[in-house]
């Protein structure tokens, strides 16, 4: 462990990380060391948020220990620190109540040993940047009462800029914008360099494969426009390789996944709309290795994303970050099943339903779509989109976002490019995937008494699904595809218990469902004639 030198602020909060800062013995730009922090008292409280405010400023943010002394030894004179009140959901949602943007706060609390024998626990806190370059705008006020009877005091302002500078808490000064402008500048240029060696090493990879008598391969970037993308994905689709296809997944998603566990979401629904147009081109022009090998690394990156406790509300500014995370992937994993609906891809379908989510060993869902939804519904982030196009649909959140998406991202919509003439039939695509995916996840459930999917399409008029049913009746094709282990009997039970839930779930809405249409009850029927009593 290195005795002196600068603070490395890589966001690590582990025990190893509380002994390397310890041990450059003095406070830095990017280290404070607090004795301890009474948080009965206001002007602490206030204060300490202030601190973190300061080291998000810092290009690669800062850390705040609690319960040492200024040399980096344990504070024992102190009073120890109550620990849960430097949880980093706490924190962060002390700290996201005064700023303009997102906040990254990790903590943890760790023992250290007592010169008298003991031990004493300290807390070790890390306050990172914000995803841009700049440092974030106080939006409220914070203030505090010094001590009874005494004058209100203002510890910073509405529209202040706090920042650390040296070992020290501060406002914003002009001395500061260039520290802040070359920053920037670095960046623009670090990105450009990258951009470009990016761009270099593609053509020296396309030169050697000429020079090989190969045929050059069209390079994939997540950076392309969505047009040129697409055109890319088609080229490498149609070449059947797998190889080149990991050569794109594992790269991006590993960043989507770096991305996460520095908790930064933002810019992820870019990258996503192009691993989902690979996705849909997959599913129309290529193998099943192809397809399945995106939803593969879609499936990782989506166990990627930190799990939430199992409760009724999960609120916390951190807890709603990763349920809108889960969410956008929800509604793109929609609006691919509508594309599978359309054009008959059954297989696929059923494939990118059957991703299971573990909550623990004994305890987990069917399919991530049931996942998703419970998660962001409880997050209270599953709410109908504010979009004018979205004024014809009362409810069905999922289903309103996912046409969405469809409309705003053609790449998605391959079979319907008029965005005008598209409306309808991708709403009716739609609540027809969400019935099936119910009723593959059903299918499968080990939970049978339980509802392991939540039809979202129940919040609208039945006439839209109803095609669900009468495929499942007429279709032998598309029920083997579907349910390749189920025979008739069963495929007749999981729909009339999916259907029974959405019709109790329309209750709600209206109550727009009545009965299950006349082919599938026909068929029902017969079904049951020639089935052997037991």
């Amino acid at each position: 462990m290195p005795v002196s030198g600068d603070v490395v602020a890589d966001g690590r909060v582990d025990a190893d990380k509380l002994r390397e800062l310890l041990d450059l013995g003095a406070e830095q730009e990017a280290l404070d060391f607090k004795s301890t922090i009474d948080f009965s008292n206001q002007k602490n409280r206030i204060d300490h948020i202030k601190d973190l405010i300061a080291m998000m400023s810092l290009e690669t943010g800062g850390y705040v220990v609690v319960g040492v002394n200024d040399n980096g030894t344990v504070a024992a004179d102190q009073a120890e620190i109550v620990t849960h009140l430097f949880d980093s959901a706490t924190l962060t949602q002390k700290v996201s109540a005064y700023v303009d943007g997102r906040v990254d706060i990790r903590s943890a609390i760790h023992e250290l040993p007592l010169p008298l024998g003991g031990i004493r626990k300290v807390a070790l806190i890390y306050a990172g940047p914000p995803p841009g370059m700049f440092p974030l705008v106080i939006t409220k006020i914070g203030e505090y009462v010094p001590a009874p009877g005494k004058q209100l005091k203002v510890a910073f302002r509405e529209g202040q800029v706090i920042i650390r500078n040296g070992t020290t808490t501060t406002t914003l000064g002009a001395q500061y914008w260039e520290r802040i402008l070359g920053r920037y500048r670095a960046k623009i240029e670090a990105d450009a360099r990258r951009g470009a060696d990016a761009l270099m090493s593609r053509v020296v990879n396309l030169l050697e494969q000429a020079e090989r008598g190969g045929e050059p391969a069209t390079p994939l970037d997540a950076e392309m426009d969505l047009t040129t993308f697409a055109t890319a994905a088609a080229h490498l689709i149609e070449s059947g390789s797998v190889a080149r296809l990991d050569q794109f997944l594992v790269p991006t998603l590993g960043e989507l996944q770096a991305r996460v566990s520095r908790s930064d979401y933002d810019g992820a629904s870019s990258v996503l709309d192009r691993v989902f147009t690979l996705a849909a081109t997959a599913m129309l022009y290529g193998n099943a290795k192809q397809f399945d090998s995106v939803m593969d690394a879609l499936a990782r990156h989506y166990n990627a994303i930190p799990q939430i406790s199992d409760a009724i509300k999960n609120t916390s500014p951190s807890e709603r970050q990763r349920a809108s995370a889960w969410l956008d992937i929800l509604v793109r994993l929609y609006a691919l099943g509508g594309l599978a609906v359309r054009r008959q891809k059954w297989a696929e379908l059923r494939s990118l339903v059957l991703r299971p989510y573990e909550v623990t060993p004994t305890y987990g869902y069917a399919s991530w779509l049931r996942h998703a939804v419970t998660s962001a519904a409880r997050a209270d982030v599953l709410t109908p989109p504010d979009d004018e196009r979205t004024d014809d649909l009362r409810g069905a959140a999922v289903i309103s976002r996912a046409r969405l998406v469809s409309l705003d991202v053609p790449q998605l919509r391959p079979d319907l490019p008029d965005e005008l003439a598209a409306s309808e039939l991708l709403l009716n695509s739609l609540c027809q995937f969400d019935i099936l995916w119910c009723l593959i996840a059903q299918s499968v459930t080990g939970r049978p008494n339980a509802l392991d999917f939540y039809p979202s399409s129940s919040e609208l008029n039945q006439n839209r699904a109803d095609p669900a049913f009468d495929l499942i009746a007429t279709s032998e094709q598309a029920r083997h595809a579907l349910f390749p282990d189920l025979n008739n009997s069963e495929v007749v039970e999981v729909v009339q218990y999916v259907y029974g839930a959405a019709e109790r779930q329309s209750w709600n809405h209206n109550g727009l469902w009545v009965e299950l249409p006349g082919a599938f009850q026909l068929w029902a029927e017969r079904v049951a004639s020639e089935t052997p009593e037991h």
